[in-house]
């Protein structure tokens, strides 16, 4: 074969290679990647196995995240990343893989504070310690020289990573485990990209509870209930949004024709899924009775999002996401969803707005 053949061999090879699944990692969050280790990389090998395309890693810092992922330079993140509302508005933010909430090692009522620059916990370190001396530092695994050194009071973690932090002595605290950790498909991906890791994470329950009680010392099951509830959680935490847009441009947060569009919407998608369209019909419209009481309070620390171009195709998404759950999960009774699967509830909803949306989501049956 001539050199000239070979290298046509060769390209046309080359063309037909799948693309490496480009995956976002820090390298620095324990136990979901460290020094090349971690829940989130076993998890990225299989699904690159999954797909059948090899995996390359594409490392990042966390204060260039959002830009990174807007720029398309990974086709998704794997590296512990949580739930955010003004994150979910961009790209496609997975299933959760793991719960856990916000602790701090240190002093109780520390006057200083160090955490991690550009994550979820930062915003919460603002929030709940108002009055104290925030040190938002770029690399993550120096937060305990910091607090070894006493350059600051207390260190911001999490509850997956306090006990790789905590160090002989050490003190911490630990608040709801309300956060979700997902997957962050980027914009240019999500349409495919989303809804395939989405059918992963769900086929692959069993091996990804393994792989959970060996990183997190616990399992932590997540059967299609639990996702659903933390998608009404997502669509939810939305709302605080919502709610400051109307706000600032001086609309009325009752919307009596886009509501009634949202129900026509939901109805018709549920008809197409086999499901009852007047009990889903009466699940969200709980919702937006909800959602309107969450409007119309004031919450420190709300992401500036528009309303058209970015919120209202994000919730259209959840709740296409959180119908075709319900059709996985009916039916389901009001003790299916345990005190952790409704904790992501409890930073939005009062606890009788929760055992009312219980009620309405046990009440969704398939359609005769």
């Amino acid at each position: 074969m001539s050199v000239r053949a070979l290298l046509l061999l060769a390209l046309l090879l080359a063309c037909k290679a799948p693309a490496p699944l480009r995956v976002g990692t820090s390298g620095d969050y324990a136990p979901f990647s460290k020094d090349g280790q971690g829940f989130d990389l076993d998890v990225a090998r299989q699904l690159a196995d999954a797909l059948g395309r090899p995996l390359e890693l594409v490392p990042f810092r966390w204060p260039e995240l959002a830009e990174r992922v807007a720029k398309g330079d990974f086709d998704l993140v794997m590296s512990g990343i949580t739930w955010r509302a003004d994150r979910d508005v961009h790209g496609w933010m997975s299933l959760a893989v793991g719960q856990g909430g916000p602790c701090w090692i240190g002093a109780a009522e520390p006057a200083s504070v160090g955490v991690n620059k550009g994550g979820a916990l930062e915003g919460f370190a603002h929030l709940r310690f108002p009055a104290a001396k925030i040190v938002a530092v770029e690399d993550n695994g120096s937060l305990p020289d910091l607090l070894a050194a006493h350059t600051v009071d207390a260190i911001v973690t999490d509850s997956f990573e306090v006990a790789h932090f905590r160090r002989p002595g050490d003190t911490s605290l630990c608040v709801a485990q309300s956060y979700r950790k997902v997957y962050w498909v980027a914009p240019a991906r999500a349409a495919e990209l989303g809804p395939a890791v989405d059918r992963f994470l769900r086929t692959h329950e069993p091996e990804l509870g393994k792989l959970r009680a060996r990183w997190f010392g616990a399992d932590q099951p997540r059967d299609p209930s639990v996702h659903l509830v933390d998608l009404v959680a997502r669509r939810m935490e939305l709302m605080d949004a919502v709610g400051a847009w109307k706000r600032a441009h001086g609309k009325p947060i009752e919307d009596p024709e886009q509501e009634a569009r949202v129900l026509d919407r939901v109805a018709a998608r549920a008809g197409e899924l086999g499901l009852d369209r007047a009990s889903v019909r009466a699940l969200f419209a709980l919702e937006i009775r909800l959602a309107r009481r969450i409007e119309s309070e004031t919450r420190a620390g709300t992401p500036n999002l528009d309303l058209v171009g970015e919120l209202r195709p994000a919730i259209a998404r959840l709740s296409d996401r959180q119908l075709e759950l319900l059709a996985a999960a009916v039916p389901v009774t009001a003790d299916t969803f345990t005190p952790a699967a409704l904790a992501p509830l409890d930073p939005v909803l009062q606890p009788a707005e929760s055992a009312e949306l219980v009620r309405a989501l046990a009440g969704v049956s398939r359609a005769k």
